[in-house]
């Protein structure tokens, strides 16, 4: 197939991804957001092919897109910066400020919230600009805004302000830039946002700045990538499920990079078997699906270690799976809400999206 047929079809692909993407971070935080307390071997085994082995490979997947899309553009710098001011500043301080505008009504009722082991009732003025940041805990570079998944859209917009640096490092390093990356992210011992921002933003520059099509590449070696996808795969689950080894942690993240050409092909396949007319209304509710969601997981996840704090392995395994699929009705109830009444606010609140 000519490389035009490919272009369309790395689109398509791209566009079909996103709200699959964002459905992989509800995995992850209906598992991570509360966590059960005590010995559930048979709850963390049972969930963790979906909530860790799936869910981490969302914001990979998205920074992955994000570094390709970014230099695939043809505008200059300064037109691109522009672009981010709108299409994640604006909704990134907008989004925090409507949660701590609920924080703030909480505290003025005489309910303080403690964020980070400090009580809200007891914030000064830095305090409350380092929310927009990173909540007041630095954790070596595993720092989360107010509205933790915000992070992913910091480190963004921080990507795109060194992008020419990034630009000028893969364009005559190429390969061993992204090893370096990866060995750095694949050894570091915790959760390595700074490192996984790096490494796979820039491993969608790097086709972007080569031009090269990633889903030609994958394509052309199909074969290869579903069987070290399928091998890392088994390895992850296996190490984590079965017998613990003291490479878990980069087994993980071997199999996290390997799911990136998996998803591509995939998507790609649904593409072909398709009339590539595929729902505009998934992929264009991503954003909001994605900045509201946490707040639900939250409160879902509370409710249920609250009512069946007792139960069984059985009982909270049913539970995370309901949570996902109620957080899914509701992001998305929340999206037709602002798409139908709301039509100019939720293109302020999505970035023109």
């Amino acid at each position: 197939m000519n490389n035009t047929n490919y272009s369309d079809r790395l689109s398509y692909a791209i566009s079909w991804l996103r709200f699959p993407l964002i459905f992989l971070i509800i995995m992850l935080h209906c598992y991570s957001v509360q966590r059960l307390e005590g010995d559930h071997e048979t709850y963390f085994k049972v969930l963790y092919p979906f909530a860790l082995w799936l869910g981490e490979t969302g914001v990979p997947g998205f920074f992955f897109i994000s570094g390709y899309l970014f230099f695939m553009s043809r505008k200059n710098y300064r037109q691109k910066i522009e672009d981010r001011i709108h299409t994640l500043f604006i909704p990134y301080i907008l989004w925090n400020l409507i949660l701590l505008f609920f924080y703030l009504v909480a505290l003025l009722l005489g309910h303080p919230f403690s964020i980070c082991n400090k009580s809200m009732a007891e914030y000064g003025i830095v305090d409350y600009l380092r929310l927009f940041w990173d909540r007041g805990d630095f954790a070596n570079g595993n720092f989360a805004p107010l509205l933790c998944p915000l992070w992913y859209i910091r480190n963004l917009l921080f990507l795109s302000v060194i992008s020419p640096i990034l630009y000028i490092v893969i364009k005559y390093t190429r390969e061993l830039f992204l090893i370096g990356i990866a060995a750095w992210w694949m050894t570091s011992n915790d959760n390595a946002f700074t490192q996984q921002s790096i490494l796979f933003f820039s491993l969608g520059s790097y086709f972007s700045i080569l031009d090269k099509n990633p889903l030609k590449i994958v394509s052309e070696r199909k074969y290869l990538f579903i069987t070290l996808a399928c091998i890392f795969a088994f390895s992850d689950i296996y190490v984590h499920v079965v017998i613990s080894t003291p490479f878990n942690l980069t087994i993980h993240r071997g199999s996290l990079i390997f799911n990136i050409p998996a998803l591509l092909l995939l998507a790609d396949k649904v593409g072909e078997l398709s009339s590539k007319g595929h729902n505009s209304m998934l992929s264009q509710s991503a954003f909001i699906v994605f900045c509201v969601h946490y707040p639900i997981v939250l409160f879902l996840r509370k409710i249920c270690l609250y009512l069946f704090s007792n139960s069984s392995d059985l009982i909270h395994i049913l539970l995370y799976f309901l949570c996902i699929i109620l957080t899914t009705i509701l992001s998305l109830g929340i999206y037709s809400v602002l798409n139908h009444h709301f039509p100019k606010a939720k293109l302020i609140l999505s970035g023109n999206r």
